[in-house]
């Protein structure tokens, strides 16, 4: 399976050290910034695989911001990088799929698994919506060449999540496969133990 580059939105107030964290992250994927909430809000589509909010971006508790992230029509990875990333997780109500320090290299790590997360559930959902497709023609009795592409389409999907499986850890691979607000909290709780007046406008790059 081809390797595939992911998109990133990064958030930070500060924008020095959030385009640092973006530009570590740029060997990867494509990389949004934003500094502010409402850039943040803005540079979100259902193109984005991963969101890292840095815990200073508002004032006060960020629930209300991702819980507006989660709110959205299309799902995305969200991480939450801090100074201290095991006060972070303990204190965050809403559910956040990874709390992790600044260091470059940890942010990086982070983000690898989190898109390789985002990369498992997008393949599951396309596996899903074939096999509903191909069992709605199974009851139809659709022609034969229909069955065969779609069972070759299957196929393929099947390989494709046996190697992503492989890439991660039975906790991880189950909580990807999980809605937003049904993913559970160990997953983030684990990856934070590893880890030992701005300009509003957004961009891409």
């Amino acid at each position: 399976m081809a390797s595939e580059r992911h998109l990133v939105v990064v958030a930070g107030a500060e924008p020095a050290a959030t385009d640092a964290l973006a530009s570590a992250l740029r060997d990867d994927g494509t990389v949004r910034t934003a500094y502010s909430a409402e850039a943040l809000r803005e540079s979100l589509d259902a193109e984005v695989d991963v969101v890292l909010v840095d815990v200073e971006l508002v004032d006060g508790p960020l629930d209300a911001l991702l819980t507006d992230i989660r709110a959205r029509e299309f799902d995305c990875q969200v991480g939450v990088s801090a100074p201290e990333p095991e006060r972070t997780a303990a204190g965050t109500d809403t559910a956040v799929d990874a709390v992790v320090g600044r260091e470059p290299v940890a942010v990086r790590e982070t983000v690898q698994w989190l898109a390789a997360r985002a990369r498992y559930r997008a393949r599951l959902e396309e596996f899903y919506d074939l096999a509903e497709r191909r069992a709605t023609l199974a009851d139809d009795e659709g022609d034969e060449s229909a069955f065969d592409r779609l069972d070759r389409q299957l196929d393929r999907l099947r390989r494709d999540l046996g190697e992503m499986f492989d890439g991660l850890d039975d906790t991880s691979a189950f909580d990807a496969a999980l809605a937003p607000d049904e993913r559970g909290l160990d997953a983030r709780n684990e990856r934070a133990g590893d880890d030992p007046g701005e300009p509003a406008e957004s961009d891409e790059t």
